[in-house]
Protein backbone atom coordinates (compact mmCIF):
# COMPACT_ATOMS: atom_id res chain seq x y z
CA UNK A 1 0.00 0.00 0.00
CA UNK A 2 1.26 2.96 -0.59
CA UNK A 3 1.51 6.37 1.20
CA UNK A 4 -1.48 8.76 1.11
CA UNK A 5 0.56 11.80 -0.17
CA UNK A 6 -0.31 14.04 3.04
CA UNK A 7 0.37 11.63 5.04
CA UNK A 8 3.87 11.70 3.47
CA UNK A 9 3.93 14.89 3.41
CA UNK A 10 3.20 15.84 6.92
CA UNK A 11 5.50 13.55 7.98
CA UNK A 12 8.68 15.84 6.29
CA UNK A 13 7.13 18.80 8.13
CA UNK A 14 7.52 17.64 11.78
CA UNK A 15 10.61 15.94 10.84
CA UNK A 16 11.56 19.58 10.04
CA UNK A 17 10.17 20.73 13.80
CA UNK A 18 6.84 22.30 11.68
CA UNK A 19 3.50 21.69 12.60
CA UNK A 20 0.45 19.77 11.66
CA UNK A 21 -2.71 20.66 12.55
CA UNK A 22 -4.97 17.64 13.94
CA UNK A 23 -7.47 15.92 11.92
CA UNK A 24 -10.70 13.92 13.08
CA UNK A 25 -10.11 9.88 13.05
CA UNK A 26 -12.76 9.76 10.13
CA UNK A 27 -10.89 11.48 8.27
CA UNK A 28 -7.51 10.18 9.18
CA UNK A 29 -8.58 6.85 8.06
CA UNK A 30 -10.26 8.49 4.41
CA UNK A 31 -6.66 9.56 3.91
CA UNK A 32 -6.03 5.64 3.71
CA UNK A 33 -9.15 4.81 1.68
CA UNK A 34 -10.91 3.51 4.56
CA UNK A 35 -14.64 4.35 6.19
CA UNK A 36 -13.98 1.52 9.15
CA UNK A 37 -10.92 0.86 11.26
CA UNK A 38 -11.19 -2.88 10.27
CA UNK A 39 -8.37 -5.36 11.42
CA UNK A 40 -6.78 -5.35 8.33
CA UNK A 41 -6.89 -1.72 7.22
CA UNK A 42 -5.82 -1.04 11.12
CA UNK A 43 -2.76 -3.16 10.30
CA UNK A 44 -1.42 -1.95 6.61
CA UNK A 45 -2.30 1.83 8.31
CA UNK A 46 0.12 0.66 11.35
CA UNK A 47 2.88 -0.27 9.08
CA UNK A 48 2.72 2.95 6.90
CA UNK A 49 3.11 4.94 10.06
CA UNK A 50 5.85 2.85 11.31
CA UNK A 51 8.21 3.57 7.53
CA UNK A 52 7.48 7.07 8.57
CA UNK A 53 7.65 7.13 11.97
CA UNK A 54 4.48 8.25 13.27
CA UNK A 55 2.27 7.84 15.44
CA UNK A 56 -0.83 9.33 16.70
CA UNK A 57 -2.02 11.17 19.55
CA UNK A 58 -4.22 9.33 21.15
CA UNK A 59 -4.14 6.19 19.12
CA UNK A 60 -6.41 6.18 16.33
CA UNK A 61 -7.56 2.73 16.77
CA UNK A 62 -9.07 3.69 20.10
CA UNK A 63 -10.05 7.12 19.75
CA UNK A 64 -13.60 7.91 18.84
CA UNK A 65 -14.13 7.89 14.88
CA UNK A 66 -15.26 11.61 15.22
CA UNK A 67 -12.31 12.54 17.79
CA UNK A 68 -9.49 14.73 16.55
CA UNK A 69 -5.82 13.63 16.87
CA UNK A 70 -2.47 14.49 16.17
CA UNK A 71 -0.09 13.51 13.85
CA UNK A 72 3.47 12.66 15.88
CA UNK A 73 7.41 11.36 15.53
CA UNK A 74 8.12 8.85 17.67
CA UNK A 75 11.03 9.40 18.78
CA UNK A 76 10.69 12.92 18.12
CA UNK A 77 9.54 16.01 20.78
CA UNK A 78 5.61 17.73 19.26
CA UNK A 79 6.01 20.95 18.07
CA UNK A 80 4.82 23.41 20.10
CA UNK A 81 0.42 23.91 19.87
CA UNK A 82 -1.32 27.02 20.06
CA UNK A 83 -3.64 27.56 22.69
CA UNK A 84 -6.45 27.58 20.05
CA UNK A 85 -5.44 24.65 18.72
CA UNK A 86 -6.72 23.46 22.24
CA UNK A 87 -10.35 24.26 21.87
CA UNK A 88 -10.97 24.39 18.79
CA UNK A 89 -10.58 22.54 14.97
CA UNK A 90 -8.52 25.48 13.44
CA UNK A 91 -4.81 25.61 12.10
CA UNK A 92 -2.62 28.62 10.52
CA UNK A 93 -2.58 28.40 7.10
CA UNK A 94 1.31 26.97 7.95
CA UNK A 95 -0.29 23.82 9.77
CA UNK A 96 -3.41 23.07 8.00
CA UNK A 97 -1.75 20.18 5.80
CA UNK A 98 -4.17 16.95 6.42
CA UNK A 99 -7.12 19.34 5.47
CA UNK A 100 -6.09 21.35 2.67
CA UNK A 101 -5.64 20.74 -0.96
CA UNK A 102 -2.23 20.05 -1.90
CA UNK A 103 0.03 22.89 -2.82
CA UNK A 104 2.67 22.97 -5.79
CA UNK A 105 5.21 22.80 -3.37
CA UNK A 106 3.40 19.74 -1.59
CA UNK A 107 3.25 18.18 -4.89
CA UNK A 108 6.50 18.61 -5.72
CA UNK A 109 7.62 17.25 -2.19
CA UNK A 110 4.97 14.65 -3.08
CA UNK A 111 6.90 13.49 -5.97
CA UNK A 112 10.17 13.70 -4.20
CA UNK A 113 12.24 11.04 -2.54
CA UNK A 114 11.33 13.15 0.85
CA UNK A 115 7.72 11.54 0.60
CA UNK A 116 7.90 8.04 0.55
CA UNK A 117 5.74 5.99 -2.12
CA UNK A 118 6.26 2.34 -0.56
CA UNK A 119 5.99 1.12 2.78
CA UNK A 120 8.85 0.10 4.23
CA UNK A 121 9.82 -3.15 5.73
CA UNK A 122 7.06 -5.13 7.69
CA UNK A 123 8.58 -4.54 11.72
CA UNK A 124 8.87 -7.12 14.18
CA UNK A 125 5.70 -9.32 15.70
CA UNK A 126 6.96 -7.51 19.04
CA UNK A 127 6.66 -3.97 17.94
CA UNK A 128 3.78 -4.69 16.25
CA UNK A 129 1.95 -6.17 19.07
CA UNK A 130 3.21 -2.49 21.56
CA UNK A 131 0.88 -0.39 18.97
CA UNK A 132 -2.45 -3.02 19.96
CA UNK A 133 -4.53 -0.44 21.26
CA UNK A 134 -6.66 -1.41 24.54
CA UNK A 135 -9.27 -3.13 23.29
CA UNK A 136 -12.02 -1.67 26.37
CA UNK A 137 -15.35 -0.23 25.01
CA UNK A 138 -15.14 3.08 26.92
CA UNK A 139 -17.83 5.71 27.81
CA UNK A 140 -15.90 8.00 26.10
CA UNK A 141 -16.23 6.13 22.72
CA UNK A 142 -19.87 6.70 22.13
CA UNK A 143 -20.91 9.51 19.65
CA UNK A 144 -23.23 11.40 22.62
CA UNK A 145 -19.81 11.00 24.42
CA UNK A 146 -18.32 13.59 21.87
CA UNK A 147 -21.73 16.10 20.93
CA UNK A 148 -21.43 19.72 21.70
CA UNK A 149 -23.52 20.09 24.91
CA UNK A 150 -26.72 22.07 25.17
CA UNK A 151 -26.42 24.08 28.80
CA UNK A 152 -28.39 26.52 30.40
CA UNK A 153 -26.33 29.02 33.17
CA UNK A 154 -26.85 29.03 37.07
CA UNK A 155 -29.04 32.43 36.89
CA UNK A 156 -31.30 31.67 33.59
CA UNK A 157 -34.76 31.65 34.12
CA UNK A 158 -36.39 28.15 34.55
CA UNK A 159 -38.67 28.89 31.74
CA UNK A 160 -35.54 29.05 29.05
CA UNK A 161 -34.41 25.46 30.63
CA UNK A 162 -38.17 24.40 30.18
CA UNK A 163 -38.50 25.46 26.93
CA UNK A 164 -34.68 23.96 25.65
CA UNK A 165 -35.62 20.86 27.42
CA UNK A 166 -39.39 20.78 25.29
CA UNK A 167 -37.39 21.93 21.98
CA UNK A 168 -34.80 19.41 22.07
CA UNK A 169 -36.98 16.45 23.90
CA UNK A 170 -34.30 16.24 26.67
CA UNK A 171 -34.99 15.02 30.38
CA UNK A 172 -32.60 16.99 31.54
CA UNK A 173 -29.99 20.24 31.04
CA UNK A 174 -26.21 20.66 32.34
CA UNK A 175 -26.30 23.53 34.35
CA UNK A 176 -22.67 24.82 33.35
CA UNK A 177 -20.02 28.02 33.82
CA UNK A 178 -17.80 27.44 31.10
CA UNK A 179 -16.90 23.77 29.55
CA UNK A 180 -15.22 22.46 32.37
CA UNK A 181 -17.20 24.33 35.27
CA UNK A 182 -20.57 22.49 36.26
CA UNK A 183 -22.95 23.40 38.83
CA UNK A 184 -25.18 20.91 38.85
CA UNK A 185 -28.18 19.57 36.32
CA UNK A 186 -31.68 20.91 35.72
CA UNK A 187 -34.75 18.21 35.15
CA UNK A 188 -37.87 17.41 34.76
CA UNK A 189 -37.67 15.52 38.12
CA UNK A 190 -36.02 18.91 40.02
CA UNK A 191 -38.51 20.88 38.40
CA UNK A 192 -41.78 19.20 39.33
CA UNK A 193 -40.65 18.25 43.05
CA UNK A 194 -39.99 21.89 43.96
CA UNK A 195 -43.34 23.01 41.89
CA UNK A 196 -45.62 20.55 43.71
CA UNK A 197 -44.06 21.66 47.37
CA UNK A 198 -44.41 25.22 46.39
CA UNK A 199 -40.68 25.82 46.77
CA UNK A 200 -39.03 28.96 45.25
CA UNK A 201 -38.13 27.55 41.07
CA UNK A 202 -37.57 31.08 39.50
CA UNK A 203 -34.22 30.61 38.45
CA UNK A 204 -32.10 27.71 37.03
CA UNK A 205 -30.31 27.77 40.87
CA UNK A 206 -33.21 27.23 42.78
CA UNK A 207 -34.19 24.11 40.44
CA UNK A 208 -31.27 22.12 40.21
CA UNK A 209 -29.94 19.32 41.75
CA UNK A 210 -26.44 17.27 42.21
CA UNK A 211 -25.06 16.01 38.85
CA UNK A 212 -23.76 12.52 37.82
CA UNK A 213 -19.95 12.96 36.23
CA UNK A 214 -17.81 10.11 34.80
CA UNK A 215 -14.33 10.33 33.18
CA UNK A 216 -14.63 9.04 29.42
CA UNK A 217 -12.28 6.55 30.16
CA UNK A 218 -14.22 4.91 32.30
CA UNK A 219 -15.65 1.42 30.99
CA UNK A 220 -19.21 1.58 29.56
CA UNK A 221 -20.23 -0.99 31.73
CA UNK A 222 -19.34 -0.01 34.60
CA UNK A 223 -20.90 3.51 33.83
CA UNK A 224 -24.56 1.25 33.01
CA UNK A 225 -25.70 1.00 36.68
CA UNK A 226 -25.33 4.58 36.94
CA UNK A 227 -27.13 5.86 33.90
CA UNK A 228 -29.65 3.50 34.74
CA UNK A 229 -30.12 5.21 38.49
CA UNK A 230 -30.26 8.51 37.11
CA UNK A 231 -30.41 8.91 33.68
CA UNK A 232 -28.17 10.42 32.00
CA UNK A 233 -24.24 10.74 32.99
CA UNK A 234 -22.15 13.88 32.06
CA UNK A 235 -18.71 13.06 30.28
CA UNK A 236 -15.12 14.35 31.15
CA UNK A 237 -11.95 14.21 29.23
CA UNK A 238 -8.97 13.89 30.89
CA UNK A 239 -8.12 17.92 29.97
CA UNK A 240 -11.12 18.36 32.33
CA UNK A 241 -13.75 19.48 29.67
CA UNK A 242 -17.25 18.16 29.43
CA UNK A 243 -17.54 17.07 25.91
CA UNK A 244 -20.93 15.18 26.57
CA UNK A 245 -24.38 13.65 27.90
CA UNK A 246 -25.06 9.93 27.73
CA UNK A 247 -28.67 8.90 28.52
CA UNK A 248 -30.31 5.98 28.96
CA UNK A 249 -32.16 6.80 25.36
CA UNK A 250 -27.98 7.10 24.12
CA UNK A 251 -27.73 3.27 25.52
CA UNK A 252 -30.57 1.93 23.50
CA UNK A 253 -29.20 3.36 20.13
CA UNK A 254 -26.19 1.93 20.87
CA UNK A 255 -26.85 -1.33 21.84
CA UNK A 256 -29.01 -1.80 18.92
CA UNK A 257 -26.13 -0.25 16.56
CA UNK A 258 -24.11 -3.00 18.51
CA UNK A 259 -26.63 -5.94 18.51
CA UNK A 260 -28.55 -5.52 14.77
CA UNK A 261 -25.67 -6.74 12.91
CA UNK A 262 -25.41 -10.32 14.41
CA UNK A 263 -29.28 -11.07 14.73
CA UNK A 264 -29.55 -9.80 10.93
CA UNK A 265 -26.62 -12.25 9.85
CA UNK A 266 -28.22 -15.01 12.23
CA UNK A 267 -31.25 -14.85 10.43
CA UNK A 268 -29.17 -14.89 7.11
CA UNK A 269 -27.39 -18.29 8.03
CA UNK A 270 -30.05 -19.89 9.04
CA UNK A 271 -32.32 -19.04 5.87
CA UNK A 272 -29.38 -20.22 3.52
CA UNK A 273 -28.66 -23.17 5.80
CA UNK A 274 -32.37 -24.36 5.53
CA UNK A 275 -32.35 -24.14 1.27
CA UNK A 276 -29.19 -25.87 1.45
CA UNK A 277 -29.79 -28.71 3.99
CA UNK A 278 -33.60 -29.37 1.78
CA UNK A 279 -31.43 -30.16 -1.16
CA UNK A 280 -27.54 -31.46 -0.42
CA UNK A 281 -26.12 -34.47 1.57
CA UNK A 282 -22.75 -34.84 3.17
CA UNK A 283 -21.32 -36.71 0.28
CA UNK A 284 -21.64 -32.83 -1.19
CA UNK A 285 -19.87 -31.14 1.21
CA UNK A 286 -16.70 -31.55 -0.75
CA UNK A 287 -17.91 -29.07 -2.84
CA UNK A 288 -17.29 -26.71 -0.55
CA UNK A 289 -13.73 -26.41 -1.11
CA UNK A 290 -11.24 -26.33 1.59
CA UNK A 291 -11.42 -29.47 3.45
CA UNK A 292 -11.22 -30.07 7.00
CA UNK A 293 -8.71 -32.42 8.61
CA UNK A 294 -9.92 -36.40 8.56
CA UNK A 295 -10.63 -36.04 12.28
CA UNK A 296 -13.43 -32.68 11.87
CA UNK A 297 -15.16 -33.57 8.79
CA UNK A 298 -18.75 -31.75 9.13
CA UNK A 299 -21.32 -34.18 10.25
CA UNK A 300 -24.34 -31.83 8.85
CA UNK A 301 -24.39 -28.39 7.07
CA UNK A 302 -24.53 -26.25 10.49
CA UNK A 303 -20.70 -27.77 10.57
CA UNK A 304 -19.92 -25.82 7.35
CA UNK A 305 -18.86 -21.72 7.49
CA UNK A 306 -20.39 -19.18 6.25
CA UNK A 307 -17.96 -19.06 3.28
CA UNK A 308 -18.59 -22.82 2.39
CA UNK A 309 -22.27 -21.86 2.31
CA UNK A 310 -21.38 -18.92 -0.20
CA UNK A 311 -19.16 -21.81 -1.95
CA UNK A 312 -21.83 -24.20 -2.16
CA UNK A 313 -24.34 -21.89 -3.73
CA UNK A 314 -21.81 -20.88 -6.25
CA UNK A 315 -20.79 -24.58 -7.31
CA UNK A 316 -22.89 -25.20 -10.44
CA UNK A 317 -23.79 -29.11 -9.37
CA UNK A 318 -25.06 -27.34 -5.66
CA UNK A 319 -27.45 -25.09 -7.51
CA UNK A 320 -28.60 -27.46 -9.82
CA UNK A 321 -29.94 -29.11 -7.14
CA UNK A 322 -31.74 -26.54 -5.42
CA UNK A 323 -33.93 -25.70 -8.22
CA UNK A 324 -34.18 -22.19 -7.29
CA UNK A 325 -36.28 -20.00 -9.90
CA UNK A 326 -33.78 -17.03 -9.65
CA UNK A 327 -30.59 -15.80 -11.12
CA UNK A 328 -27.87 -17.54 -9.47
CA UNK A 329 -25.35 -14.57 -10.43
CA UNK A 330 -27.30 -12.07 -8.14
CA UNK A 331 -28.03 -14.33 -5.33
CA UNK A 332 -24.73 -15.75 -5.02
CA UNK A 333 -23.08 -11.97 -5.64
CA UNK A 334 -25.38 -10.82 -3.05
CA UNK A 335 -24.20 -13.65 -0.51
CA UNK A 336 -20.47 -12.90 -1.00
CA UNK A 337 -20.98 -9.53 0.00
CA UNK A 338 -22.66 -10.46 3.07
CA UNK A 339 -19.72 -12.87 3.90
CA UNK A 340 -17.60 -9.89 3.54
CA UNK A 341 -19.68 -7.80 6.00
CA UNK A 342 -20.03 -10.76 8.31
CA UNK A 343 -16.09 -11.14 8.64
CA UNK A 344 -15.90 -7.27 9.07
CA UNK A 345 -18.98 -8.02 11.91
CA UNK A 346 -16.86 -10.79 12.71
CA UNK A 347 -13.90 -8.88 14.14
CA UNK A 348 -15.24 -6.77 16.41
CA UNK A 349 -14.41 -3.28 14.78
CA UNK A 350 -14.67 -0.30 16.90
CA UNK A 351 -16.79 1.70 14.11
CA UNK A 352 -20.75 1.11 13.92
CA UNK A 353 -21.71 -0.24 10.17
CA UNK A 354 -22.06 1.86 7.67
CA UNK A 355 -26.02 2.34 6.14
CA UNK A 356 -24.51 0.45 3.25
CA UNK A 357 -23.36 -2.43 4.64
CA UNK A 358 -26.62 -2.67 7.02
CA UNK A 359 -28.73 -1.69 3.68
CA UNK A 360 -27.07 -5.18 2.14
CA UNK A 361 -27.91 -7.30 5.57
CA UNK A 362 -31.40 -6.02 5.39
CA UNK A 363 -31.77 -6.65 1.89
CA UNK A 364 -30.63 -10.35 1.94
CA UNK A 365 -32.94 -11.13 5.29
CA UNK A 366 -36.35 -9.42 2.62
CA UNK A 367 -34.64 -11.47 -0.23
CA UNK A 368 -34.21 -14.83 2.01
CA UNK A 369 -37.24 -14.90 3.81
CA UNK A 370 -39.46 -14.44 0.29
CA UNK A 371 -37.24 -16.59 -1.20
CA UNK A 372 -37.70 -19.90 1.92
CA UNK A 373 -41.36 -18.56 1.76
CA UNK A 374 -41.48 -19.59 -2.09
CA UNK A 375 -39.45 -23.04 -1.83
CA UNK A 376 -40.94 -24.58 1.41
Amino acid sequence: MKVPPKIGYAAQRLKEGRRVNRVTVRDFLRHFGAERRGAAKVAEIRKILDSLNLRTEPDFESAWIGEPIWLRLKDGVAPPVPADDLTDDRADADGDVLNSTPSAVEQAVEQSEAAPTSVAPEAPEANRTAEISDPTFRIGSLPAANKPLITVNQNDNVSRAVTLMLQHDFSQLPVMQGEREVKGVVTWKSIGSRLALATKCQHVADCSEGVQIVDANRTLFDTIPVIVEHGYVLVRQKDRRITGIVTASDLSLQFRLLTEPFLLLREIELHVRLLLQKNITRDDFHLAENPAPADRQPQSISDLTFGQYVRLVQNPQVWEKLNLNVDSKILTKLLDEIREIRNEVMHFHPDPMTEQELDILKMGVRFLQELYELVR
